[in-house]
């Protein structure tokens, strides 16, 4: 078979290809050169979810005329002066983008370049063009795609529908928003405006302002800042900064996740893990952390040019990067304590929402059956001499405890308490699981489990498989405290135990430990499974549901609560505490106009 040269424009088309996936990448790539060209407002306009046109218009500095038609050449880029691939400054380098989207469609260039008093049009059929001419429009560049892959027909075939593909710009359109608050986005699809996004003013709130716009107030009016910073080498630091939600504040999938490397959105697995190890014990099972995050690295230290479409990068030291991602999460997380977010009392609200007007014949939907199987079991000694509302003001302006002051066991779970701005709800078993499980890692971590042997060595009897987990985790589960060895056919000896555990019932904890790993398995990461254990013994170890509290032991636990990390969450993922304020409350009976 013969060795050819293949022809320039297959070239062109099989590189398009790479770069070009579907009319979302290639806005993507107009977008970023606007940037790049110092734009504060870009236009957008797309036709049949982008597959008959994108339109891209920008006020950036323009391209000079005599380099209009170098820009439609492969490899051809002003975006590396130095010819230095360490130190790209640019979310542009390769010069791939535009010869790509030309060899596939029809593209007009219309630009005017800072201080030029002519602006210029060319236009690309397929990679090949002719003369540029003259063109009005002010200072800027716009970008004409029409017909995408009209000229590879087979990539057509692969593209989904208009709608789809619709909601795949608008995506990219977002994403590149919140990377640049001081850049305005407007963006029309189909003849119909979708959204125009002014520009944030610069100063410290410009990115939340810009997050609250996009990702809304329920996420920004609860979102936890994080900013922090690691020495890479001498005075080189990678930083990070934006926001996370609370873990109480998840998704079902993965599409409220915004990670950007210095200002270029990254889909990226092994970060993706970072941020998951953050949450790790916050989470319920099958749920997603919201977040926006930007990550700044010197350039000499990253790797952007491992994907043609740069949506992965490597680091010379990811030991570092995932060190910065998880201690600056974490710590952020643990300083939020108790906090849980307030989606949550809107969601309780909600069934408690009247489906019909008000009238004669009020009919509200309300269901209080809950109360025939309960017991209010009241708590109200420390406040029982107080009389009038002042007087309830001032014991709280004394006591301003976030999780308040316990005035009730309801259904010998709940624990109802009082706060400065409402009142709360604790769900006393979630609460403390999370409470002893915190303490098990801190002693853990400190390297101080204290063990206590058992006069009488408990035996327990194993099926087959949970068997075979326990005997093999036996040192892990010697690092917190178990010593158990085999013991006769289908059995083993626990000797020792950990003193945090107290008085439970053993047996019970082996065989529930045993089948857990069996049935869900064990992390690859050592201190996850670990994790996993901690929370299975912090579960039977906690204050069990249906079991009475007084007066004190519910204020004990709701100050717990207050001095423990994570404490919004049990080792579950689920809440321990709902908030409902006195507007919320109001609510209720229809008072709000009060």
């Amino acid at each position: 078979m013969e060795i050819r040269r293949l022809p320039e424009n297959l070239i062109n088309q099989i590189a398009a290809g790479e770069v070009v996936e579907r009319p979302s990448s290639a806005l993507k790539e107009l977008i970023e050169n606007s940037i790049d060209a110092d734009a504060t407002q870009i236009d957008i306009i797309i036709d049949n979810g982008g597959k008959n046109l994108i339109s891209v218009s920008d006020n950036g500095i323009g391209i000079q005329k005599s380099l209009i038609p170098l820009a439609i050449e492969r490899h051809a880029t002003s975006k590396l002066p130095n010819n230095d691939l360490t130190k790209i400054d640019y979310l542009g380098f390769r010069g791939e983008a535009l010869p790509s989207i030309a060899a596939v469609s029809e593209l007009n260039i219309q630009t005017k370049f800072t201080n030029s008093n002519q602006a210029w049009s060319l236009d690309v059929l397929a990679g090949r063009f002719d003369k540029v001419y003259p063109s009005p429009r002010p200072i800027g560049t716009i970008l004409s795609v029409k017909k995408l892959f009209y000229a590879t027909p087979a990539r057509l075939k692969f593209l989904k529908s208009s709608q789809v593909e619709k909601s795949y710009c608008h995506q990219i359109i977002l994403k590149q928003a919140l990377a640049n608050p001081l850049v305005g986005f407007k963006f029309q699809a189909d003849g119909q405006e979708i959204f125009n996004i002014k520009p944030e003013i610069e100063d410290d709130n410009s990115y939340l302002n810009r997050v609250r716009n996009i990702m809304g107030s329920s996420f920004s009016d609860e979102a936890i800042k994080i900013e922090n910073s690691k020495l890479i080498k001498e005075n080189q630091l990678a930083k990070i900064y934006g926001f996370i939600g609370l873990p109480t504040l998840n998704k079902s999938n993965y599409n409220q996740q915004h990670l950007f490397i210095n200002g270029r959105f990254i889909q990226d697995r092994n970060l993706s893990g970072a941020i998951r190890a953050a949450y790790r014990d916050t989470l319920p099972k099958g749920r997603f952390p919201v977040f926006c995050l930007f990550i700044n690295v010197p350039p000499q230290f990253i790797d952007v040019n491992v994907h043609p479409g740069k949506t992965e990068v490597r680091f010379q030291d990811n030991a570092l990067i995932r060190s910065l991602i998880v201690g600056s999460i974490s710590r952020e997380l643990n300083v939020s304590y108790s906090q849980t977010t307030i989606d949550l009392s809107k969601e309780a609200l909600k069934r408690f929402d009247n489906t019909t007007e008000l009238g004669p014949n009020i009919q509200n939907k309300t269901n209080l059956s809950f109360f025939q199987n309960g017991d209010i079991i009241p708590f109200i000694k420390s406040v029982k001499q107080v009389n009038n509302q002042n007087d309830v003001t001032n014991i709280f302006d004394q006591e301003d405890f976030p999780l308040g002051v316990a005035l009730a066991q309801f259904n010998k779970n709940y624990i109802i308490s009082r706060n400065s701005n409402g009142i709360v709800i604790v769900d006393q078993h979630a609460a403390h699981e999370r409470l002893v499980l915190e303490r098990m890692k801190l002693a853990r971590e400190n390297k101080s489990v204290e063990k206590q042997i058992l006069l009488l060595p408990e035996v327990v009897n194993l099926e087959p498989i949970p068997l075979a987990m326990i005997t093999e985790n036996i040192q892990l589960l010697a690092d917190i405290g178990f010593v158990i060895e085999p013991f006769g056919e289908g059995m083993v000896v626990v000797r020792e135990v950990p003193a945090l555990i107290g008085d439970v019932d053993i047996k019970q904890i082996i065989i529930d430990l045993g089948d857990d790993i069996s049935s869900a398995g064990l992390p690859s990461s050592y201190n996850a499974k670990i994790d996993l254990i901690l929370g299975n013994i912090a579960c039977h170890r906690s204050v069990r549901s249906g079991r009475s509290l007084n007066e004190n032991e519910m204020n004990e636990l709701l100050r717990e609560m207050e001095r423990t990390p994570n404490s919004g969450q049990c080792n579950h993922g689920r809440p321990t505490s709902i908030s409902l304020s006195l507007k919320d409350i109001e609510k209720l009976f229809n008072r709000a106009w009060v």
